[in-house]
């Protein structure tokens, strides 16, 4: 957005160039993950126990390692599925890391010739090995099957593994019918939080509903059907149950029952590779502890508990808890479902749990996401009290914390440029930048390629591994006029890309941003697509050449295209895409304002606005960003100095834009590489918050959204 400074006439006779477009281009390889305890590692369902008894009070202990793709070391725990039958009485089953004291909790209860069953995850105890206890007060011998989807790494893996990133519940299968014997694909890239590549495994909740009982298994789409299952559902109402499932060919998962059955399915949280955008966590296993008692919950209500400080959870630091929660009616005549949620957002449409009308116990396992003060809601759908068991069985610590400790990196454009203004912005914000967006003057090469300009823009503890410096540069440096033979030399493209690198290895290039908007002498038209391709395209090569790890970013104004009819932007995008890292966008609170649900509407589906433009990006293989966004003055001022420049199509000091813009980067963090804020106080636009603020609301919106979204 940034107004030009004053370009003197030029008259340069610049090298022409002569090249041919061809080949590919040499976008920046994504980064390495370093093997870490914590991290983990999806596997196919693969059966490793099967119909072993176990009887009643006594601990049956076994090794899962070298099993079922488990390797045989740099493991410190493992996820599976735990089912139980038993043909002469009722009891329950605990896993637990071997050798320690068996702790007073329970993985699944069983009731006599009905298959009982339950996702665990326990951390290895002596040699690697788990014991099962069966806590039978009758002593009634159960035959136990265990179905392991994946592991935890252990400190000094030889794999890299991936960080989990919870999400608010979200369903995305509801009530679909699956055929007896049959399969349905679930795509959860796109849906519920789950961003649309770097996504090894969903955690997700499966309820069924059937008139025939039967068996459900969710498994890699592309693979052999396996020798496996993860629940037993019965007739007469829903059935759920929690599986951690890797995503096959397509980023899909199947669905298996082998009767005619509707299913449901909720996603919390996923696994993200190295490649991922979010702030993933790792996983501490610890003794399961049983904490907070029996507490019950009326019919039709909520209750909040505190897991941060109990069961061996850090009192904070910790941004999901893994637990088993067990619940039957009061009564025993009452039939619903619990959600599971953290304690500071609203309730979600979504079921965790479902208890039958009966004294049954219930239990399902959980990853829930917890509140900024180390709270879970639960919420009662059902039709009577509910009592609960609550043991914990580890907790997700974020690892690589950003400067903000947002899930997402959030920065800002500092106008005028200065680290004071960089700092300002932080300083009003309550939370460091992660981002800072530079504009060079745009004279001439000299000026382009000057360090100062970098160094005099950096914020206070810039940290290259940590933070990200995005470089916006013209793709006409030189000014004067809109052909290729301006494009610059060899020589200065990889300058240029040495200095930025001086400064962040990886910084990120808008080169020839704003394309589509016809003040620029870098213009985008009908008439010169294909020049300004071949500049852009030879720009990419020299500077990544000199500087191999720059991430170049494709960044044109959001809406309809201003300098052409035929969307000249993103028919070069699509051209150039193999040269570029990062589609972005520029998006102003503008044409329109972002008032009640008609302006949100707007924003978010606009054409080629927040969720169109996102598409762009990730069906053509890049990560999305808002490069530049803001509020901006409404006033009129007779003096066009002073006039602001979208008068009458703007939203002025508008707290529901912030408020949504900041709630829709929470939601799409794992797709969105970055977003800047445009602090601009000068009388244009006035989109600064930290400095001159058009008004309260915003400035005050932006805080309290910062401070809520933060881990």
């Amino acid at each position: 957005m940034r107004r030009p400074r004053p370009v003197p006439l030029l008259a340069v006779l610049v090298l022409l160039l002569s090249f041919v477009v061809a080949g590919t281009g040499t976008p920046a390889a994504a980064a390495v993950a370093t093997p870490a305890a914590g991290q983990y590692v999806p596997l196919t369902p693969a059966r490793i126990l099967t119909l072993q008894p176990v009887a009643g009070a006594a601990t049956y202990t076994f090794s899962p390692l070298g099993k079922g793709q488990i390797p045989s070391s740099g493991v410190s725990a493992v996820a599976f599925q735990l089912h139980a039958l038993s043909d002469s009485g009722n009891g329950t089953l605990t896993a637990f890391p071997a050798g320690i004291t068996r702790p007073a909790t329970s993985s699944l209860n069983f009731v006599k010739d009905v298959w009982a069953d339950n996702a665990v995850v326990t951390g290895l105890g002596a040699n690697g090995q788990i014991s099962l206890y069966n806590g039978s007060t009758t002593g009634a011998e159960a035959d136990v099957n265990v179905d392991v989807v994946g592991y935890y790494t252990a400190a000094g893996s030889a794999t890299a593994g991936s960080t989990y990133v919870p999400l608010k519940p979200a369903r995305i299968v509801n009530g679909v019918s699956n055929a007896a014997g049959g399969f349905s694909d679930v795509t959860p890239l796109g849906q519920g939080g789950v961003p649309h590549s770097g996504v090894t495994a969903v955690v997700v909740h499966v309820s069924t509903q059937s008139s025939a009982a039967g068996t459900l298994l969710a498994f890699p789409k592309g693979v052999a059907h396996p020798t496996a299952s993860d629940t037993h559902y019965a007739t007469g109402g829903r059935f759920t149950a929690q599986t951690t499932v890797k995503l096959g060919t397509g980023g899909a998962f199947r669905i298996y029952t082998t009767t005619t059955a509707s299913l449901w399915v909720e996603v919390v949280g996923y696994f993200q590779d190295a490649t991922g955008s979010a702030t993933g966590s790792v996983f501490t296993a610890v003794t399961p502890t049983r904490v907070l008692g029996r507490p019950s919950i009326a019919a039709d209500a909520t209750g909040a508990f505190a897991l941060a400080g109990t069961g061996g959870v850090p009192a904070t630091g910790s941004s999901a808890v893994a637990f088993n929660l067990t619940a039957y009616s009061e009564s025993g005549t009452a039939a619903g479902g619990l959600t599971v949620y953290a304690a500071d957002e609203t309730a979600p449409v979504a079921r965790q749990l479902s208890y039958q009308a009966n004294t049954r116990r219930w239990p399902t396992q959980q990853v829930s996401h917890l509140s900024q003060d180390g709270e879970v809601a639960v919420r009662n759908v059902g039709g009577g009290s509910v009592v609960m068991l609550i043991d914990v069985l580890g907790y997700y610590t974020p690892t690589q914390l950003r400067a903000s400790r947002l899930p997402w990196s959030s920065g800002v454009n500092p106008q005028d440029q200065t680290t004071d203004r960089a700092d300002d912005f932080a300083r009003f914000r309550g939370a460091d930048v992660d981002n800072v967006t530079l504009f060079p003057r745009r004279d001439n090469w000299d000026t382009v390629d000057d360090e100062d300009w970098i160094r005099n823009g950096l914020p206070t503890g810039f940290t290259p591994a940590r933070d990200n410096l995005i470089l916006t540069i013209p793709l006409w440096p030189g000014g004067g006029a809109n052909h290729v033979n301006f494009t610059g030399t060899q020589t200065q493209w990889q300058d240029l890309a040495r200095t930025t690198a001086k400064f962040d290895s990886d910084a990120y290039v808008r080169l020839g941003w704003e394309m589509n908007l016809p003040d620029w002498h870098w213009k985008l038209t009908e008439d010169n697509q294909a020049a300004w391709q071949a500049s852009f395209v030879q720009a990419v090569q020299w500077m990544k050449a000199a500087a191999p790890g720059l991430r170049i970013v494709y960044n044109p104004n959001k809406g309809a295209d201003q300098t052409c009819s035929n969307e000249c932007s993103v028919r070069v995008f699509e051209n150039v895409r193999d040269y570029v890292d990062v589609y972005a966008i520029d998006s102003y609170d503008s044409w329109n304002p972002d008032f009640g649900t008609d302006g949100r509407d707007e924003h978010f589906n606009g054409y080629r606005r927040l969720n169109e433009s996102l598409a762009i990006a990730t069906d053509n293989g890049t990560k999305f960003a808002v490069a530049e966004w803001g509020v901006a003055c409404d006033e009129y001022n007779p003096d066009p100095l002073l006039n602001c420049q979208w008068q009458g199509h703007a939203g002025g000091d508008n707290p529901q834009y912030i408020h949504d813009y900041l709630g829709w980067f929470a939601g799409n963090a794992g797709d969105l590489a970055f977003e800047s804020y445009f602090d601009e106080p000068a009388a244009y636009i006035r989109s600064a918050l930290s400095v001159n603020p058009i008004g309260p609301l915003a400035p005050a919106a932006y805080q309290a959204e910062i401070a809520a979204h933060r881990m």
